[in-house]
């Protein structure tokens, strides 16, 4: 493991929630080891691992405590993402909170160029960016489909924020599994809190459902979720609802209706994942695109699922601020 004891650091605290996350922790642990400047503390939230994912994270804080650097590994049992940075958040003993994912590796400056941009702009809110990939032939499927293939954006868990961001426009929701990130970024813009993006410093993330199986469940999950939360866009909303509405027609024969879906297949599952994608072409395998229309197609299918038993009031997840 690199030695931290040389770098620079800098008063944050980086709060990451672990689930079962022992795939991908090795490589998060050793970009940790790597960063510089670094941070001043370390907070890992676990929400109830059984992989190994804890034993992972105990045994590189016994290796890097010698640097320096404090850590601290907290539990919160079944918790989603939202309640875990919360308890993070509550936890930390430095002035500045800084965002990560298990499956999330941050480059050696990430927290270097939020800190330089912070420092320019005086911002208390500084969002840093994602760039998403994958290798496996299925999952690169799925990230050309979602984000595009090579596209960065910009996303919470890689950015930094004062401690003040809390007391401003409050904690994360607690009890969704998604969409909660985009709620808070809401009520940071109501609270009129200043932003500054800094597209340099950057985390990547590869790990993406690698069957059709784990990518549906993801799908319908989520759309729970971001429904309850009253996330989405209403572009996306009237997608949904048009989807539907040519299956709809499209099974009762009506004329024209076929047409219009399959048109719908080759927009949604051959043109948009080349839209996104800055790799181009984000295939590898001549059935990559080929295959992409069907699984497009079941994707929103699940989307439209979980959104429809959301409305239903068959979800488990709930809101629980007035908004």
């Amino acid at each position: 493991m690199m030695s931290l004891s040389t770098s620079p650091v800098l008063p944050v605290s980086v709060v990451i929630p672990v689930r079962n996350e022992s795939s991908s922790l090795g490589e998060l642990l050793g970009c940790l080891s790597a960063l510089s400047p670094r941070p001043a503390e370390v907070i890992f939230v676990d929400t109830g691992s059984s992989d190994g994912s804890v034993g992972s994270i105990e045994s590189w804080m016994g290796l890097a405590k010698q640097d320096d650097i404090q850590f601290q590994l907290c539990h919160r049992p079944d918790a989603y993402p939202g309640a875990a940075r919360n308890v993070g958040v509550k936890a930390a003993t430095q002035e500045w909170i800084a965002f990560l994912d298990a499956g999330i590796s941050p480059n050696a400056d990430w927290l270097g160029k939020l800190w330089a941009r912070q420092q320019r702009s005086h911002a208390q809110a500084v969002y840093g960016s994602c760039n998403f990939g994958s290798e496996h032939p299925f999952g690169r499927m799925i990230c050309a489909v979602s984000y595009g293939q090579g596209r960065a954006t910009p996303v919470l868990p890689a950015s930094l924020f004062h401690r003040d961001v809390f007391e401003k426009s409050g904690f994360f929701e607690e009890h969704l599994r998604s969409g909660e990130d985009i709620l808070w970024n809401q009520s940071i813009s109501n609270a009129g809190i200043a932003t500054a993006y800094c597209p340099e410093a950057l985390v990547k993330y590869r790990h993406f459902p690698e069957t059709l199986g784990q990518a549906l469940k993801k799908w319908f999950v989520y759309e729970q979720s971001a429904a309850v939360a009253g996330v989405g866009s209403a572009r996306k909303n009237f997608m949904l609802l048009a989807i539907a509405l040519i299956y709809a027609l499209s099974a009762l024969g009506v004329p024209g209706a076929l047409p219009a879906m399959l048109a719908y297949f080759v927009v949604r599952g051959g043109i948009e994942p080349y839209r996104r994608s800055t790799d181009r072409p984000w295939w590898r395998f001549w059935w990559q695109p080929i295959l992409m229309i069907p699984v497009a197609a079941m994707l929103d299918v699940a989307t439209l699922a979980g959104r429809i038993t959301a409305s239903l009031g068959l979800s488990k997840f709930r809101l629980i601020s007035e908004r």
